[in-house]
Protein backbone atom coordinates (compact mmCIF):
# COMPACT_ATOMS: atom_id res chain seq x y z
CA UNK A 1 0.00 0.00 0.00
CA UNK A 2 1.00 3.61 -0.48
CA UNK A 3 1.28 5.33 2.89
CA UNK A 4 2.26 8.93 3.57
CA UNK A 5 3.86 9.82 6.90
CA UNK A 6 4.02 13.29 8.43
CA UNK A 7 6.45 14.21 11.18
CA UNK A 8 9.75 13.88 9.28
CA UNK A 9 12.12 11.49 11.10
CA UNK A 10 10.95 12.27 14.61
CA UNK A 11 10.78 9.94 17.61
CA UNK A 12 7.64 8.25 16.25
CA UNK A 13 7.82 8.76 12.49
CA UNK A 14 11.29 7.23 12.11
CA UNK A 15 10.48 3.83 13.70
CA UNK A 16 7.05 3.91 12.04
CA UNK A 17 8.66 4.40 8.64
CA UNK A 18 11.14 1.60 9.31
CA UNK A 19 8.37 -0.83 10.21
CA UNK A 20 6.16 0.00 7.24
CA UNK A 21 9.04 -0.23 4.76
CA UNK A 22 10.03 -3.60 6.24
CA UNK A 23 6.45 -4.78 5.73
CA UNK A 24 6.72 -3.94 2.04
CA UNK A 25 4.69 -0.75 1.88
CA UNK A 26 5.42 2.18 -0.43
CA UNK A 27 6.17 4.89 2.13
CA UNK A 28 6.59 8.63 1.63
CA UNK A 29 7.75 10.90 4.46
CA UNK A 30 6.95 14.61 4.67
CA UNK A 31 9.66 16.85 6.10
CA UNK A 32 10.22 20.61 6.06
CA UNK A 33 13.97 20.00 6.22
CA UNK A 34 15.59 19.20 2.87
CA UNK A 35 18.66 17.93 4.73
CA UNK A 36 16.57 14.96 5.91
CA UNK A 37 15.98 13.70 2.36
CA UNK A 38 19.03 11.43 2.23
CA UNK A 39 18.23 9.88 5.61
CA UNK A 40 14.67 9.21 4.48
CA UNK A 41 15.93 7.54 1.30
CA UNK A 42 18.30 5.37 3.34
CA UNK A 43 15.27 4.02 5.20
CA UNK A 44 13.76 2.97 1.88
CA UNK A 45 11.13 5.73 1.80
CA UNK A 46 10.47 8.65 -0.54
CA UNK A 47 11.17 12.15 0.86
CA UNK A 48 8.59 14.88 0.29
CA UNK A 49 10.09 18.25 1.23
CA UNK A 50 7.81 21.17 2.05
CA UNK A 51 5.74 22.86 4.73
CA UNK A 52 2.53 21.40 6.14
CA UNK A 53 1.35 25.02 6.40
CA UNK A 54 1.23 24.99 2.58
CA UNK A 55 -2.11 23.42 1.63
CA UNK A 56 -1.19 22.75 -2.00
CA UNK A 57 1.93 20.86 -0.89
CA UNK A 58 -0.06 18.81 1.62
CA UNK A 59 -2.72 17.92 -0.94
CA UNK A 60 -0.12 16.94 -3.53
CA UNK A 61 1.72 14.82 -0.95
CA UNK A 62 -1.45 12.97 0.03
CA UNK A 63 -2.58 12.35 -3.57
CA UNK A 64 -2.82 8.65 -4.39
CA UNK A 65 -2.20 7.47 -0.82
CA UNK A 66 -4.14 4.54 0.60
CA UNK A 67 -3.58 5.89 4.11
CA UNK A 68 -1.85 8.70 5.97
CA UNK A 69 -0.29 9.11 9.40
CA UNK A 70 -0.93 12.59 10.74
CA UNK A 71 0.75 14.58 13.46
CA UNK A 72 1.05 18.32 13.96
CA UNK A 73 4.80 19.00 14.11
CA UNK A 74 6.15 20.90 17.10
CA UNK A 75 6.76 24.56 16.31
CA UNK A 76 6.92 25.99 19.79
CA UNK A 77 8.72 29.15 18.66
CA UNK A 78 5.66 30.19 16.63
CA UNK A 79 4.36 33.53 18.00
CA UNK A 80 0.77 32.30 17.69
CA UNK A 81 0.96 28.55 18.23
CA UNK A 82 -2.81 28.23 18.29
CA UNK A 83 -3.06 29.72 14.79
CA UNK A 84 -0.28 27.40 13.60
CA UNK A 85 -2.01 24.25 14.85
CA UNK A 86 -5.36 25.34 13.44
CA UNK A 87 -3.83 26.03 10.02
CA UNK A 88 -2.03 22.67 9.88
CA UNK A 89 -5.00 20.73 11.23
CA UNK A 90 -7.38 22.23 8.69
CA UNK A 91 -4.90 21.61 5.87
CA UNK A 92 -4.74 17.95 6.85
CA UNK A 93 -8.50 17.51 7.09
CA UNK A 94 -9.19 19.30 3.81
CA UNK A 95 -6.47 17.38 1.96
CA UNK A 96 -7.76 14.04 3.28
CA UNK A 97 -11.25 14.89 2.10
CA UNK A 98 -10.24 16.21 -1.32
CA UNK A 99 -7.82 13.39 -2.18
CA UNK A 100 -10.27 10.65 -1.22
CA UNK A 101 -8.07 8.96 1.36
CA UNK A 102 -10.10 6.38 3.26
CA UNK A 103 -7.87 5.60 6.26
CA UNK A 104 -6.18 8.03 8.65
CA UNK A 105 -4.10 7.32 11.75
CA UNK A 106 -3.91 10.51 13.76
CA UNK A 107 -1.45 11.18 16.57
CA UNK A 108 -3.66 12.84 19.13
CA UNK A 109 -2.72 13.43 22.77
CA UNK A 110 -3.72 13.06 26.38
CA UNK A 111 -5.07 16.60 26.30
CA UNK A 112 -7.46 16.09 23.41
CA UNK A 113 -10.41 14.99 25.52
CA UNK A 114 -10.11 18.19 27.57
CA UNK A 115 -9.45 20.57 24.67
CA UNK A 116 -11.54 23.72 24.91
CA UNK A 117 -12.20 23.30 28.63
CA UNK A 118 -10.25 24.93 31.49
CA UNK A 119 -7.32 24.83 31.90
CA UNK A 120 -6.85 23.67 28.29
CA UNK A 121 -9.16 26.30 26.80
CA UNK A 122 -6.73 27.14 23.98
CA UNK A 123 -5.59 23.57 23.34
CA UNK A 124 -6.38 22.54 19.77
CA UNK A 125 -7.80 19.17 18.88
CA UNK A 126 -7.15 17.71 15.42
CA UNK A 127 -9.60 14.93 16.29
CA UNK A 128 -12.50 17.35 15.88
CA UNK A 129 -11.75 18.27 12.27
CA UNK A 130 -11.13 14.67 11.22
CA UNK A 131 -14.27 13.37 12.92
CA UNK A 132 -16.34 15.83 10.89
CA UNK A 133 -15.28 14.12 7.65
CA UNK A 134 -17.95 11.66 6.46
CA UNK A 135 -17.15 8.14 5.24
CA UNK A 136 -13.48 8.30 6.29
CA UNK A 137 -12.01 5.77 8.71
CA UNK A 138 -9.96 7.40 11.46
CA UNK A 139 -7.94 5.99 14.34
CA UNK A 140 -6.93 8.56 16.94
CA UNK A 141 -3.93 7.50 19.02
CA UNK A 142 -4.00 9.06 22.49
CA UNK A 143 -0.66 8.63 24.27
CA UNK A 144 0.44 10.15 27.54
CA UNK A 145 3.52 12.30 27.95
CA UNK A 146 6.45 11.05 25.90
CA UNK A 147 9.41 9.54 27.73
CA UNK A 148 11.59 11.48 25.30
CA UNK A 149 10.30 14.78 26.71
CA UNK A 150 12.67 14.23 29.63
CA UNK A 151 15.62 14.78 27.30
CA UNK A 152 14.67 18.43 27.66
CA UNK A 153 15.59 18.24 31.35
CA UNK A 154 19.22 17.27 30.76
CA UNK A 155 20.51 20.84 31.04
CA UNK A 156 18.49 21.48 34.20
CA UNK A 157 19.88 18.35 35.83
CA UNK A 158 23.46 19.03 34.76
CA UNK A 159 23.63 22.67 35.78
CA UNK A 160 21.12 22.96 38.62
CA UNK A 161 21.00 19.40 39.91
CA UNK A 162 17.21 19.16 39.84
CA UNK A 163 14.32 17.93 37.71
CA UNK A 164 10.71 19.03 37.94
CA UNK A 165 7.59 20.59 36.52
CA UNK A 166 4.69 22.72 37.73
CA UNK A 167 3.27 19.85 39.78
CA UNK A 168 4.51 17.96 42.80
CA UNK A 169 6.56 14.80 43.17
CA UNK A 170 3.65 12.67 44.37
CA UNK A 171 1.50 13.22 41.30
CA UNK A 172 1.40 10.32 38.86
CA UNK A 173 2.08 10.89 35.18
CA UNK A 174 0.63 8.73 32.42
CA UNK A 175 3.51 8.24 29.99
CA UNK A 176 4.24 6.64 26.64
CA UNK A 177 7.37 5.45 24.84
CA UNK A 178 7.44 6.87 21.28
CA UNK A 179 8.22 3.41 19.90
CA UNK A 180 5.10 1.98 21.55
CA UNK A 181 3.15 4.67 19.71
CA UNK A 182 4.94 3.77 16.47
CA UNK A 183 4.06 0.10 17.01
CA UNK A 184 0.37 0.94 17.35
CA UNK A 185 0.41 3.17 14.28
CA UNK A 186 2.26 0.55 12.22
CA UNK A 187 -0.15 -2.21 13.19
CA UNK A 188 -3.12 -0.09 12.17
CA UNK A 189 -1.60 1.10 8.89
CA UNK A 190 -0.44 -2.38 7.90
CA UNK A 191 -3.91 -3.90 8.03
CA UNK A 192 -6.24 -0.88 7.69
CA UNK A 193 -8.81 -2.93 9.56
CA UNK A 194 -10.23 0.00 11.56
CA UNK A 195 -13.60 1.33 10.47
CA UNK A 196 -15.43 4.49 11.42
CA UNK A 197 -14.05 6.86 14.06
CA UNK A 198 -11.95 5.21 16.78
CA UNK A 199 -9.78 6.09 19.79
CA UNK A 200 -6.87 4.00 21.07
CA UNK A 201 -5.11 4.86 24.31
CA UNK A 202 -1.41 4.06 24.49
CA UNK A 203 0.04 3.88 28.00
CA UNK A 204 3.55 2.53 28.50
CA UNK A 205 3.90 3.30 32.21
CA UNK A 206 2.74 5.51 35.06
CA UNK A 207 5.23 7.11 37.40
CA UNK A 208 5.23 9.88 39.98
CA UNK A 209 7.70 12.73 39.82
CA UNK A 210 9.59 11.17 42.71
CA UNK A 211 9.87 7.84 40.89
CA UNK A 212 11.04 9.57 37.71
CA UNK A 213 13.75 11.41 39.64
CA UNK A 214 14.85 8.20 41.36
CA UNK A 215 15.05 6.17 38.14
CA UNK A 216 16.79 8.83 36.08
CA UNK A 217 19.03 9.92 38.94
CA UNK A 218 20.21 6.38 39.58
CA UNK A 219 20.85 5.82 35.87
CA UNK A 220 23.08 8.90 35.57
CA UNK A 221 24.94 8.34 38.84
CA UNK A 222 23.03 11.01 40.77
CA UNK A 223 20.80 8.99 43.12
CA UNK A 224 20.18 12.13 45.17
CA UNK A 225 18.30 13.78 42.26
CA UNK A 226 15.03 15.33 43.47
CA UNK A 227 11.82 16.31 41.72
CA UNK A 228 11.14 19.99 42.40
CA UNK A 229 7.70 21.57 41.89
CA UNK A 230 7.94 24.89 40.03
CA UNK A 231 5.39 27.65 40.11
CA UNK A 232 3.51 28.24 36.86
CA UNK A 233 5.43 31.49 36.39
CA UNK A 234 8.80 29.83 37.00
CA UNK A 235 8.00 27.18 34.39
CA UNK A 236 6.80 29.81 31.93
CA UNK A 237 9.94 31.91 32.29
CA UNK A 238 12.16 28.85 31.92
CA UNK A 239 10.41 27.91 28.69
CA UNK A 240 10.71 31.44 27.32
CA UNK A 241 14.45 31.37 28.02
CA UNK A 242 14.65 28.14 26.02
CA UNK A 243 13.10 29.58 22.87
CA UNK A 244 9.39 28.95 23.37
CA UNK A 245 6.95 31.64 22.35
CA UNK A 246 4.76 32.81 25.22
CA UNK A 247 1.63 31.45 23.53
CA UNK A 248 3.08 27.96 23.05
CA UNK A 249 4.64 27.85 26.50
CA UNK A 250 1.48 28.90 28.30
CA UNK A 251 -1.20 26.99 26.44
CA UNK A 252 0.63 23.77 25.60
CA UNK A 253 3.09 23.26 28.45
CA UNK A 254 2.10 25.27 31.53
CA UNK A 255 -1.63 24.67 31.14
CA UNK A 256 -1.02 20.96 30.57
CA UNK A 257 0.95 20.86 33.82
CA UNK A 258 -1.99 22.50 35.57
CA UNK A 259 -4.32 19.82 34.18
CA UNK A 260 -1.96 17.14 35.52
CA UNK A 261 -1.64 18.92 38.87
CA UNK A 262 -5.41 19.17 39.27
CA UNK A 263 -5.85 15.49 38.44
CA UNK A 264 -7.93 16.11 35.33
CA UNK A 265 -5.85 13.96 32.99
CA UNK A 266 -5.51 11.16 35.51
CA UNK A 267 -9.27 11.13 36.04
CA UNK A 268 -9.89 10.95 32.30
CA UNK A 269 -7.48 8.04 31.83
CA UNK A 270 -8.95 6.15 34.78
CA UNK A 271 -12.39 6.46 33.24
CA UNK A 272 -11.28 5.27 29.81
CA UNK A 273 -8.41 2.83 30.19
CA UNK A 274 -7.07 0.63 32.95
CA UNK A 275 -4.25 -1.22 31.25
CA UNK A 276 -0.63 -0.67 30.37
CA UNK A 277 -0.70 -1.26 26.62
CA UNK A 278 2.91 -0.40 25.75
CA UNK A 279 5.80 -2.86 25.99
CA UNK A 280 8.52 -0.46 27.14
CA UNK A 281 8.66 0.53 30.81
CA UNK A 282 10.10 3.79 32.07
CA UNK A 283 12.79 1.80 33.89
CA UNK A 284 13.93 0.48 30.49
CA UNK A 285 14.11 4.05 29.20
CA UNK A 286 16.39 5.22 32.03
CA UNK A 287 19.63 3.79 30.49
CA UNK A 288 18.74 5.45 27.18
CA UNK A 289 18.33 8.73 29.03
CA UNK A 290 21.68 8.17 30.74
CA UNK A 291 23.45 7.83 27.39
CA UNK A 292 21.88 11.05 26.14
CA UNK A 293 22.80 12.75 29.43
CA UNK A 294 26.41 11.72 29.03
CA UNK A 295 26.71 13.42 25.65
CA UNK A 296 24.06 16.15 25.87
CA UNK A 297 23.30 19.33 27.73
Amino acid sequence: MKITITGSLGNISRPLTQQLVAQGHNVSVISSNAAKADDIKKLGATPLTGSVEDYDFVKQSFQGSDAVYLMIPPNFSAPDYKAFTIAVGKNYAKAVQETGIQHVVNLSSSGSALAGHPPLTNYQNLETWLDELPAINVLHLRPGGFYSNFFGSIGLIKYQGIIGNNFGEDINMVMSHPEDIADAAAAALHTLSFKGKNIQYIVSDTKSGREVAELLGTAIGKPELKWIPFSDEQLLQGLLQNGFSKDAAQHYIVDMGIAIREGLLAKHYQQNTHAITGRRSFAEFAPVFARAYQYGG
